[in-house]
């Protein structure tokens, strides 16, 4: 009764080594496989995250070549006067500065994610602490080029579209991991719930059957005591009457 009582009360078949030793081996290799299962959701959602945070950069870096092309088709119209290509140069060293800043600053839990400090960066998606490898490469030089156009006035729409090309080179790779992260993250909560369940199905007690079992034992309990009671009601029934026939 107090074993089906401990079970009861902890909701747990094996509560030691000595309720089945094989079993609590089993149970203990399963929660460390879910525990790491858990935490590698965890760690593809804020690596996926990250990815997420550099490719919307990028995009505000795209935005920006956008206009500097936009603003050189402009610069290179000959009604333009020097004092009007001045102002166009002028914003476009603006947007240069501004793509620089994005580059130098964007972070990640204090990590740079544009200027190449990114390089294999794991994952650890796997219960194994493997995953996916990202690299996120250096943009710097983009924001030079565009610093130079504006320096010399040349309004190079070739160098434009060579510098769109490679941030937009570099978005489509992040985009593809940020899917691949959704696709692991998914995978691995559906092993962690089945490799639970499973576990459950060892670790945890029959409720419905310990509780019987209680019920069961504390009747037979009820029952001995009534027929014990009975028993010295009647030794005493005997004796009494033993004591009054000798009177």
């Amino acid at each position: 009764m107090s074993e089906a009582m401990n079970r009861v009360s902890s909701g747990y078949r094996i509560n030691s080594a000595a309720d089945d030793a094989a079993g609590l081996a089993i149970v203990e290799n399963m929660t460390a496989q879910v525990r790491s299962l858990d935490q590698g959701v965890r760690n593809t959602r804020d690596m996926q995250a990250m990815i997420d945070t550099a490719e919307g950069g990028l995009a505000g870096v795209n935005d920006s070549l956008n206009r500097i092309r936009e603003l050189s088709v402009q610069g290179l119209n000959d009604i333009n006067t020097p004092a009007q290509r001045a102002i166009i140069a002028n914003e476009i060293d603006q947007l240069a500065q501004g793509i620089q800043d994005q580059v130098r600053n964007l972070q990640f839990n204090s990590t740079n994610l544009l200027d190449g400090s990114v390089q294999n960066a794991n994952t650890a998606s796997s219960p194994d602490g493997t995953g996916a490898q990202v690299t996120i490469n250096d943009m710097s030089d983009i924001a030079r080029a565009m610093t130079a156009i504006a320096e010399d006035r040349s309004f190079d729409l070739n160098a434009i579209d060579a510098a769109a090309a490679q941030v937009t080179a570099e978005r489509a790779p992040l985009g593809a991991l940020s899917n691949r992260m959704d696709y692991t993250a998914n995978a691995n909560t559906i092993s962690s719930l089945n490799l639970a369940d499973a576990r459950s199905r060892i670790a945890d007690a029959d409720i419905a059957n310990e509780m019987r079992a209680v019920t069961s034992e504390r009747v037979l309990n009820e029952i001995q005591v009534l027929m014990q009671r009975n028993e010295q009601d009647q030794v005493e029934e005997n004796r009494q009457r033993v004591l009054q026939t000798g009177a």
